[in-house]
């Protein structure tokens, strides 16, 4: 009788283990208000709930599901350690630095200043980090379940977790079949294939707040990484000279015409046009930037159009570039992209991509937190990608690479928010979620784990007579700084 009886047990444990993973997936989000967009983010969060209940396009039903069943055939030391977080614990202590602390009444009002140190309010916490990864812990953070003294440190600390989950045995498997649903779900219903679902997918993070992006990005509006090349540098000094770096290397002459691919709020186009004297025209998917580049800039010498970069024909370019909408193209359009430069480009002429890049190779999941509340459909191209077959047509001239000056960017950016002061209207929800995206962000530039690229190209083959000298021109020594190898040559 003991078989049958451990088997009804391990039965019982999986429905009582699926009703308590399962219960989280069916409660809807709290709308994240303080916009004038808060109906529509409302209405969309209700259509993502939707979704997510769907066994084809989401894994909040399925990845406990699975996990449930899992845990009951494991048995209930298995449910044990999900539910108080045993094995999330001990993965914890053993590669990171962070101290764990189960805290039912929150962080401590003078929390330690050395150290990262996690308070887990709820233990709910762990079993949602070992079902949804990144998507249970973001979403959890958000509402308020649990708190550390360094959100970046934190979230630092847990990226070392990536590579080991394999110690996880069998309780890691949720965590792969929650990747490759969020994998599936794309390759069977990509939003960015037409113009309208680009468009939406822009407009859901470009557009909910002139007010915030104003008082976080400063009077550059730039909304992509600066070029913090030397010490001591405001974030003013360094968006300008990620501007002039772009510049410069596109090699402009004055007379030129030039088409930029995703304008931001027009800064940049508005500085390259006055400072080096050429045309320039930009595409944009975002209403709000859009608009604003047309109040603010209104330069003669820049025509920035409401257009999908994909429509653009009949005219040639001496220079094309973009910076910050090769993440949003999806690695299903990178040949498109490619194509529709190269046949936009003139045969003498230069491009530059400046874009965020991931370290890793592998699909690409579109089900965890940054895709869910940020980022929809958005997707980093990994240095692979960019020595596919399609790449045959064109020359790579310059790759450069300087991330952890993004990660000093955000860190700027989250200054700004000066606490969320002048910035009220919005909700404690939307304030977490917002403040945890930037920290996120910086801790994985700042590991390398993302990486912030430049990279220029002319065209294969190309009529022109020379190499992209001007990229890497070597300096010419002073005179008075005689040394060895000129003494040698000499």
């Amino acid at each position: 009788m003991a078989r049958p009886r451990g088997l009804a047990v391990a039965i019982l444990a999986a429905a009582l283990a699926a009703l308590a993973a399962l219960a989280p997936s069916f409660v809807a989000p709290v709308p994240l208000r303080g916009s004038r967009r808060s109906l529509d983010l409302e209405r969309k969060q209700m259509k993502t709930a939707t979704a997510r209940a769907s066994f084809v396009t989401g894994g909040s039903v399925l990845l406990p599901l699975a996990a449930s069943v899992l845990t009951g055939v494991l048995g209930l030391e298995t449910v044990r350690q999900v539910n108080e977080g045993a094995a999330l614990k001990e993965l914890i202590q053993k590669y990171t630095e962070i101290q764990v602390v189960d805290a039912p009444n929150g962080m401590p009002g003078s929390p330690p200043v050395d150290g990262v140190t996690w308070y887990v309010k709820d233990p709910s916490v762990y079993r949602r980090v070992l079902v949804q990864g990144d998507l249970g812990l973001g979403e959890s953070y958000m509402e308020g379940l649990w708190e550390t003294n360094d959100l970046e440190g934190f979230m630092f600390e847990m990226i070392k977790l990536e590579a080991v989950k394999k110690d996880l045995g069998l309780l890691g498997l949720p965590l792969l079949l929650g990747a490759a649903l969020g994998a599936a779900s794309w390759l069977l219903f990509p939003s960015n294939l037409s113009a309208e679902g680009a468009k939406k997918n822009i407009a859901s993070h470009y557009d909910i707040s002139m007010k915030l992006y104003e008082q976080m990005l400063g009077p550059t509006m730039q909304y992509s990484g600066a070029y913090y090349h030397a010490p001591g540098m405001t974030l003013e000094q360094a968006q300008l000279a990620k501007m002039r770096l772009v510049a410069e290397k596109l090699d402009l002459k004055p007379g030129m015409k030039v088409l930029e691919l995703g304008c931001g709020f027009g800064a940049l186009a508005d500085l390259i046009a006055t400072e080096y004297g050429v045309e320039i025209t930009g595409v944009t998917l975002s209403e709000d930037q859009h608009a604003y580049a047309k109040k603010h800039f209104n330069n003669p010498l820049v025509d920035i159009r409401l257009q999908d970069y994909r429509s653009m024909t009949g005219q040639k370019f001496d220079r094309i570039y973009s910076v910050g909408i090769f993440e949003h193209i999806g690695r299903n359009c990178y040949e498109t992209y490619f194509e529709k430069c190269h046949e936009l480009l003139k045969d003498d002429g230069i491009m530059l991509i400046h874009s965020i890049g991931f370290c890793r190779d592998g699909e690409w999941n579109h089900g965890g937190w940054m895709n869910t509340y940020i980022f929809p459909g958005a997707e980093l191209p990994t240095m692979s990608h960019f020595t596919q077959q399609f790449q045959e047509r064109w020359h790579l001239e310059d790759w450069q690479s300087f991330g952890v000056s993004y990660a000093k960017t955000l860190r700027a950016w989250k200054s700004r928010l000066n606490n969320w002061q002048g910035l009220e209207e919005f909700e404690e929800r939307f304030r977490r979620m917002w403040e945890y995206y930037l920290d996120c962000c910086a801790a994985s530039f700042q590991a390398r784990r993302t990486k912030l690229w430049q990279l220029v190209y002319t065209k294969y083959p190309s009529k022109r007579q020379d190499d992209c000298h001007h990229i890497r021109q070597p300096k010419k020594a002073e005179p008075a700084t005689a040394t060895r190898w000129n003494r040698e040559i000499t």
